[in-house]
């Protein structure tokens, strides 16, 4: 899984019965170190950019696409970032 380019990685996680998107993806950032990894329909996340950003509503996913747009190959390191921001 290590050296399979991300997209192979993570639909060869999804194609497992009962994984989805967000497992593969927090898979890939936990356990294989992927740091590209982006669980895009995190709530958690979603509050935690809500926060930050200080948004009115949660962020649609189509949002969350458009803000992290710019955090390529770091996206993982943004999302724990993020996640450790909900902490009080």
């Amino acid at each position: 899984m290590q050296n399979l380019p991300y997209e192979d990685a993570l639909q060869r996680l999804c194609a497992v019965k009962g994984v989805g998107n967000w497992t593969a993806s927090y898979v890939l950032m936990k356990s294989l170190r992927r740091s590209e990894a982006f669980p895009v329909e995190d709530v958690g996340l979603h509050n935690a950019l809500k926060n930050q950003l200080k948004l009115e509503k949660k962020p649609t996913i189509a949002e969350v696409r458009a803000i992290a747009g710019g955090w390529q190959n770091l996206y993982a390191y943004a999302v724990f970032y993020l996640w450790r921001s909900l902490l009080p």
